[in-house]
C-alpha cells in the first residue's frame, strides 16, 4: 500500500483514533476526583516544588532557574511519556489487534496526539509562571507550534520503530528507561548548553533534543527567535526517521497478530 493510500486509510479510521486518544487521556485519571484537572495541577505542583527547592536549598547560577528548568522539563516530560507509552502501544493492545482489523499506525499516532494535547494544557501553567515571575510572554511564542511540530515528528518516527521492535523483542521496553534517563542528562535541561566544553559541542549537538529544547528555551526563557536553520535540519532528519520508521513498522506489522 502506498503512503497516500495509508493516510487515506488512517483518515477512514479517524473515529477509532479519536476514541483511543480520548481513552488514553481519560484513563490516566480514571477514578480520581479532579480527573482531567490533574493535567494542570501536576505541572503547577511541580513548578512550586522547583521554586522552593532551587530558590532556597540548591541555588544555581542560571537566572530564574526554576523557570528555566520548568520551560525545559515540561516538553521533555511530554517527549519521555510519548516514547514510553509509544514503545508498548502495540504490544499492550494485543486483544484489539487479534480481533479487529484497522491500520496499526493508529496506535502509535494516538499516543503522540494524546501526549501533545497534554503538553498543550501544561503550557497554560508555563505561561502563568512566566507572567508571575515578571518575565512575561513575547510575540515569539507564536513559533512554539513550529518547535512542537519538530518534536512530534521526531517522536512519531522513533515510536514507529520502537513499537514494532517491542512486539518481537520485549526487552526494548525495559531498555528505554535507562536510555531515556541518559538522554535527559545529555540534553540541556538541568544545565545550560554553555556549560558543555566547546570541544564536545559538535558531538553534543548531534542529539536532536538539544536543538528542540533550545527552541523552547529561546522562545519562552531567552525570549528571542529560535534557531530556524538548526530546527530545519532536525525537522528534515525527523522526516527521514519517520520514513525509515514507517518502512520498518510496515514490514514488521504483518506478524503482529501472531507475535503479540
Amino acid at each position: 500500500m502506498s503512503f497516500i493510500n495509508k493516510v487515506k486509510e488512517i483518515y477512514k479510521y479517524r473515529h477509532m483514533l479519536f476514541t483511543l486518544v480520548k481513552q488514553d487521556i481519560n484513563g490516566r485519571y480514571k477514578g480520581s476526583i479532579f480527573g482531567f484537572l490533574w493535567t494542570l495541577l501536576n505541572p503547577l505542583f511541580m513548578l512550586l516544588v522547583y521554586s522552593v527547592v532551587f530558590s532556597i536549598v540548591f541555588k544555581s547560577d542560571i537566572e530564574n532557574y526554576p523557570i528555566y528548568l520548568f520551560v525545559c522539563l515540561m516538553p521533555w516530560n511530554a517527549f519521555n511519556t510519548m516514547i514510553g507509552g509509544g514503545t508498548t502501544c502495540v504490544s499492550n493492545n494485543a486483544s484489539i489487534i487479534k480481533k479487529v482489523y484497522f491500520p496499526r499506525e493508529v496506535l502509535p499516532l494516538s499516543v503522540v496526539i494524546s501526549n501533545t494535547i497534554q503538553y498543550c494544557f501544561s503550557l497554560v501553567i508555563t505561561f502563568i509562571a512566566l507572567l508571575v515571575s515578571g518575565m512575561g510572554i513575547t510575540w515569539y511564542a507564536i513559533f512554539l507550534p513550529l518547535v512542537m511540530l519538530v518534536q512530534v515528528v521526531f517522536a512519531f518516527g522513533l515510536i514507529l520503530m520502537l513499537s514494532a521492535a517491542n512486539v518481537y523483542v520485549r526487552d526494548v521496553q525495559y531498555m528505554m528507561n535507562p536510555i531515556m534517563m541518559i538522554w535527559m542528562y545529555a540534553s540541556p535541561i538541568l544545565y545550560s548548553i554553555t556549560m558543555v566544553p566547546e570541544k564536545w559541542l559538535p558531538i553534543y549537538k548531534l542529539n536532536p533534543m538539544v536543538t528542540i529544547l533550545q527552541g523552547y528555551q529561546s522562545i519562552l526563557y531567552n525570549q528571542t527567535l529560535p534557531n530556524f536553520k538548526a530546527l530545519g535540519i532536525v525537522f528534515l532528519a525527523s522526516i527521514a526517521i519517520c520514513i525509515i520508521g514507517y518502512m520498518i513498522f510496515n514490514k514488521l506489522q504483518r506478524r503482529f497478530a501472531e507475535e503479540v
